[in-house]
């Protein structure tokens, strides 16, 4: 074979393989076109069945729309989140709806006769360490210069409820007739007012409403517009001098229904035994209430409702 054969057929042989590799070369990317698009045809079809009606609301597809293809969204301040992103953040910012706690079924007064006196300090003082309140009810004709004492009591949070003026049987029950009762609480009313603003209308008969006051004697305190508190429970603090422990096992021996209304007064064994009464009421089950007059409740031996 002549030089020019030779150079004429390699050159043929060269083309022809430059040609064939050509061909393989086009059909290798013809192939993974064709992976492409078929891929994307298969998450077109998920995506179709993800937002159809038929699974609009499962909650299992939607976690699965939501994980798999979140939109962009643009929030208020122009920043991009996700519905992901933005779910989670509205999540957080709902309120927590905290359990709501059963109602006290069990409710005490503690209520204290007889002051302003020096002792009425060391009381409010107790109750504010135990963090509770009470109702006071205080004499007249013992306000002038405890005024100071009758205001941090009532500043602490506690109610002032009237007392008489005397807190003297033979002024207030001898006569039979309700007028100097009616006098006496009408005149520590407007003390009371005069210093605190405000008149209560609480009112605790001295020695209690029993016997003395019945028929019309009820009739003329209500009409007044008087409300009146005796007790469910004595404690007897006023007959036990210097016996603080007699006292509390009165309080654990008569307490016994779900409301209770403790009468106690403002001594000294009073002071001493007052923490382990509180401690054995709380111990009880018991939830301290102070007197509201918008939260009345009748509470005398006359049961009569108008009180």
């Amino acid at each position: 074979m002549s030089y020019k054969k030779k150079m004429k057929f390699m050159i043929s042989t060269a083309i022809i393989l430059s040609a064939i590799s050509l061909v393989f070369s086009i059909a290798a990317a013809g192939s993974v076109l064709y992976s492409q698009n078929k891929g994307s045809s298969s998450g077109d079809i998920i995506s179709q069945k993800l937002s159809s009606t038929d699974t609009a609301n499962d909650p299992d597809v939607t976690k699965v729309q939501q994980a798999t293809s979140p939109k962009d969204t643009s929030s208020e301040d122009g920043n991009i989140t996700t519905e992901v992103e933005q779910q989670q953040t509205e999540t957080k910012q709902q309120p927590v709806t905290k359990p709501v706690s059963p109602k006290a079924k069990k409710i005490v007064y503690l209520t204290f006769d007889d002051g302003p006196s020096k002792y009425t300090n060391q009381i409010v003082s107790i109750l504010e360490q135990k963090g509770i309140h009470a109702t006071f009810f205080v004499i007249g004709n013992q306000l002038k210069g405890n005024e100071q004492k009758l205001k941090d009591a009532h500043d602490a949070g506690n109610y002032i409820g009237l007392h008489s003026m005397t807190h003297s049987k033979k002024i207030l029950y001898n006569s039979g007739s309700s007028a100097r009762f009616i006098k006496e609480f009408q005149k520590e009313q407007q003390l009371v007012n005069n210093i605190l603003g405000y008149e209560p209308a609480l009112i605790r008969a001295p020695y209690g409403s029993k016997p003395e006051i019945k028929g019309k004697f009820l009739d003329d305190i209500a009409d007044a517009g008087f409300k009146m508190w005796d007790w469910t429970v004595d404690s007897k603090d006023w007959y036990y001098t210097g016996k603080p422990d007699r006292i509390l096992q009165e309080v654990k021996r008569q307490v016994d229904q779900d409301t209770e209304v403790i009468l106690m007064h403002e001594k000294s064994q009073t002071v001493e035994v007052l923490p382990k009464i509180i401690d054995y009421l709380h111990n009880k089950g018991y939830a301290f209430a102070v007197y509201k007059p918008n939260q009345h409740i009748s509470v005398n031996f006359a049961k009569d409702e108008r009180l």
